[in-house]
């Protein structure tokens, strides 16, 4: 899910159209939900507006679980930053360049990130 997805509408949960983002306030933390319309629907006599909502995580970051994650230099963050997998790797990548790991782990971490080496240089390339 991309942030122009997010700016179309897409919800980053479900992947369907949503209405709006709503924020909710708890404490000083602000969280995010995607809101989708669902139609209306009779109570009683009465009609409302049905709607359901996608929790997205915070605005910011995840306050406590990235505090368990601070070694690793992980900043855990909510569905509506796009980029947040790609700083997570960049995290990782950083982390696992200062502790000691085992030989099979060294040499299989190794290949995937030859082979992931590869397809961005081809990546670049094409974008060139």
């Amino acid at each position: 899910m991309s942030q122009d997805d997010l700016s179309r509408g897409i919800c980053p949960r479900c992947g369907m159209p949503y209405s709006y983002l709503k924020r909710k306030r708890k404490g000083n933390r602000v969280y995010l939900y995607a809101v989708h319309y669902m139609g209306y629907t009779r109570e009683g006599g009465k009609v409302r507006k049905k709607e359901r909502e996608c929790y997205l995580g915070p605005e910011d970051q995840y306050v406590v679980v990235t505090a368990l994650h601070e070694k690793e230099g992980l900043v855990l963050k909510g569905l509506a930053d796009s980029n947040r997998a790609l700083e997570y790797l960049n995290a990782l990548i950083n982390y696992i360049s200062t502790v000691e790991i085992d030989r099979d782990l060294a040499l299989s971490l190794a290949e995937k990130f030859e082979a992931l080496a590869k397809r961005l240089r081809e990546y670049a390339a094409s974008k060139s």
